[in-house]
């Protein structure tokens, strides 16, 4: 291929592997898998590995390059709307005020801090005042923090009387569904059978009462309600509710994530609906995967829509890397992988402020 031809992901993708290819590829490599695996199987791992060759050397070949420049011009103003704070019980990469200086240096314009067992909203002013300071003293302009609260057990669960707490908080942003303490999450990730767990349906996918109250408060106080670890059908009733109770803003947390997954035309679905998805940095970078890589999250990029998603890092774990360093990692592979830098600039910048209640 010359190196001026331009290969974009889509045309790549288009490529099929034929099975004579597949079947040279037997003779000369073969996938690191146990002994009796169904030939129909490894069949299927050498079609996506000669895929995923197409993708890397198809573009190099196109002379595609990712200039650190871009990289750095992406990351001014942009906005992580999924960052995992320290003020936890169990260990954290780095605390909140940390945190939000390093978003600071790197020139971010905001970020919104989870946490999972008390209400990271109550904390936006100790942190935005710490950022403040610092920022002065560096002359810098300070990023924007903001919070929310999770709906586990831990704040009473379905809880409207949490959620109506947390109003006063500056920065009070956010209300997440149940992850952890969902009963969905302890069947996928812990093979619970025993269906211990909190729901936000019943048996014929109505909301249930008491997160009925929530959405009203929602929709009040103009706050983002954002999915849990649920699967497509419920999350879609709760969205469906959501609406029709007048909220505005809707988010659907790392939607290809096993625990919440949703497939490519579920997440278009959503998308049609108003509803903005999460695009996940630790999906498409971190070990292990929970998602399918950077190649998939550029996918998501490609047929989702830029405008219907905003991009959330979920780093903050003791393995992985920093926020800001899997930001720019995450922006170098969207771009190496066929996003547009404008595309990238909607993911990271403004779908994400429009979500916020920001002005442009």
């Amino acid at each position: 291929m010359a190196q001026s031809e331009e290969m974009r992901l889509e045309e790549i993708l288009k490529i099929q592997v034929p099975q004579e290819r597949v079947e040279r590829l037997r003779e000369w490599t073969r996938p690191d898998v146990p002994p009796g695996t169904p030939d129909e199987v490894i069949d299927y791992l050498l079609r996506q590995q000669a895929q995923f060759v197409n993708i890397q050397y198809r573009r190099f070949l196109a002379g595609i390059k990712v200039r650190q420049e871009d990289i750095h011009e992406l990351m001014i103003g942009s906005i992580d709307i999924h960052a995992h704070g320290g003020s936890e019980p169990f260990e954290r990469l780095m605390l909140e005020d940390e945190l939000a200086i390093d978003c600071t240096r790197a020139g971010m314009r905001a970020v919104v801090i989870k946490t999972w067992y008390t209400p990271s909203a109550s904390r936006n002013a100790l942190v935005q005042r710490a950022v403040d300071r610092w920022a002065e003293e560096h002359e810098m302009t300070p990023v924007k923090v903001f919070g929310g609260v999770t709906l586990n057990r831990s704040v009473g669960g379905l809880n409207p009387e949490a959620v109506k707490r947390c109003l006063g908080f500056p920065g009070m942003k956010y209300v997440w569904l149940p992850m952890v303490d969902s009963y969905h999450h302890r069947r996928v990730v812990y093979d619970d059978l025993s269906g211990d767990g909190l729901r936000i349906v019943d048996e014929h996918y109505r909301v249930l009462p008491e997160l009925e109250e929530i959405l009203r408060i929602c929709a009040d106080n103009d706050l983002i309600l954002a999915s849990g670890h649920y699967p497509y059908e419920e999350t879609k009733a709760v969205m469906e509710e959501a609406k029709r109770l007048g909220v505005r803003r809707l988010e659907v947390i790392h939607p290809a994530h096993i625990h919440s997954k949703h497939s490519l035309d579920q997440m278009k679905e959503v998308a049609r609906e108003g509803v903005k998805l999460m695009l996940s940095g630790l999906g498409a970078l971190a070990f292990p995967l929970h998602e399918s890589g950077p190649v998939y999250a550029a996918r998501i990029v490609q047929e989702v829509g830029a405008d219907n998603l905003v991009y959330g890092s979920d780093f903050g774990q003791i393995h992985n890397p920093p926020h800001v360093a899997a930001n720019r990692w995450m922006i170098q592979m969207l771009l190496a992988y066929g996003v547009s830098k404008e595309d990238v600039r909607k993911v990271f910048q403004t779908t994400p402020a429009r979500h916020l209640g920001l002005e442009a």
